[in-house]
């Protein structure tokens, strides 16, 4: 009887000693991987690095990356899930079209090495991205982006602090207005307007279960709103604003969800309706509460010369991450646009798409992103909690974001790696289940 016992005692000892392992092991691919999808948009890396140099930046990237999706494809083998991982992609189908897309249009890219630099990045993000899409549940994505909207924001402050050079723009017209860690204001604007949402969630849902580690969730959001608003980024105040509209609604919608009959849906859709209508009809307005304009600051012509190019290839494009990394290409533009300095993206993450890879190109993101949004209303809807709101919180804000500033796997693969994750979270197994 006693052996028996502590055979038992011996072999759960081995258990917690495994699932703690894999816990280390899952934090240590999770932070690599942020970091990963994160590099090119710091200020400690190039954003277009030297591809022509081997044991460059570039390639240094990529090979951090090849490891880290050994460590990942290795794992799965050990743990028996390598099946279930195929079978999620089988039915992810679309972006996996999207990304041989990108690889073949080395075939036509008027950079190459380029293009297979950047089709290397975005398949490696999204091998990662899918590794944790079946692993992680809502609520342990929230603990991630957690600690690291934390570290995001110490190190940002501590520059802006102890390096004001580094860490805020240092041109016209947006100097002194803060970056961090980031290459410019609008991309640490936008990042924070995300994690700033993700601390009023973790807020409120600690407010619902009268947990006391919400206290440290409230200081990171303040500190959140601060960092943007410090920004001097219209970016980031309106999605911010947007971001915050999406949390308070759904967070009231469930409290009188059960209340809510199809007449009172009617009225919301309708009241909805005419509210983007005044909203259309007025941009002057809504513009200049920002000190704006309506030409978005120069982008508007930015984008119609970037369409007349994107029409020269329409259906296949430049080549996947080609055009921006030509100089010559960045100076055309800025002379066409009389800009003082040149634009490094198309601050706009459709067009940057569309001159990337056509009208092709185009089609299957924007269905990748249709699928996104259809599953994760369904994982929504099934669940009913705020957390279960995450997929679409990210669908929403990768929308928005990306109309005034380019974060499809442009300057880097974060948002594309948390769309890859929400994708195949929301994947629906052939028993009737959530992968995650």
């Amino acid at each position: 009887m006693i052996r028996r016992f502590l055979y038992f005692l011996g072999k759960r000892n081995e258990s917690v000693k495994q699932k703690r392992s894999q816990l280390n092991l899952d934090i240590l691919i999770l932070v690599f991987a942020f970091l990963l999808a994160n590099l090119r948009a710091t200020i400690f890396v190039f954003l277009y690095p030297d591809t022509s140099v081997l044991l460059g930046p570039a390639w240094i990237e990529i090979a951090l990356w090849s490891l880290l999706s050994v460590i990942v494809i290795h794992d799965l083998f050990r743990t028996g899930k390598i099946d279930d991982y195929l079978w999620m992609w089988r039915r992810n189908w679309i972006p996996v079209l999207f990304i041989f897309l990108a690889f073949i249009s080395l075939l036509w890219s008027i950079a190459p090495v380029a293009t297979l630099f950047r089709s290397l990045e975005l398949l490696f993000g999204a091998l990662a991205a899918s590794y944790f899409g079946t692993r992680l549940v809502p609520e342990k994505w929230l603990d991630a982006l957690f600690w690291f909207g934390a570290l995001l924001f110490i190190l940002s402050i501590a520059l802006v602090i102890g390096a004001p050079p580094t860490g805020t723009m240092y041109w016209a017209p947006f100097s002194g207005a803060w970056r961090g860690v980031y290459w410019h204001r609008n991309h640490l604007a936008s990042i924070t307007a995300l994690l700033s949402v993700i601390y009023l969630c973790r807020l409120l849902i600690s407010f619902r279960e009268r947990n006391s580690k919400g206290i440290l969730d409230a200081f990171f959001y303040l500190f959140s709103l601060v960092i943007v608003w410090f920004t001097k980024s219209a970016t980031g105040y309106i999605l911010l604003i947007i971001l915050h509209m999406f949390v308070f609604v759904t967070w009231g919608w469930l409290r009188i969800a059960h209340r809510l009959q199809k007449r009172h849906y009617l009225w919301i859709l309708g009241s909805s309706t005419l509210a983007g209508i005044l909203v259309v009809s007025n941009l002057d307005f809504v513009f200049g509460m920002f000190n704006r304009d309506t030409t978005m600051t120069g982008r508007v012509g930015l984008w119609t010369h970037l369409l007349n190019i994107a029409s020269q290839h329409l259906w296949f494009g430049h080549g996947f991450g080609a055009v921006w990394t030509l100089d010559a290409f960045r100076e055309g533009i800025r002379q066409r646009v009389a800009w003082t300095s040149q634009p490094l993206i198309a601050d706009n993450g459709w067009i940057d798409i569309f001159l990337h890879l056509g009208v092709a190109g185009l089609i299957l993101f924007v269905s990748t992103l249709s699928l996104a949004a259809v599953r994760s209303v369904a994982f929504a809807l099934t669940r009913k909690t705020l957390s279960g709101f995450f997929p679409l919180l990210i669908f929403v804000y990768a929308i928005f974001a990306n109309i005034t500033f380019s974060l499809f796997a442009e300057t880097e693969v974060f948002v594309w790696f948390l769309l890859i994750a929400v994708l195949c979270m929301t994947t629906v197994s052939s028993e009737g289940t959530v992968t995650s």
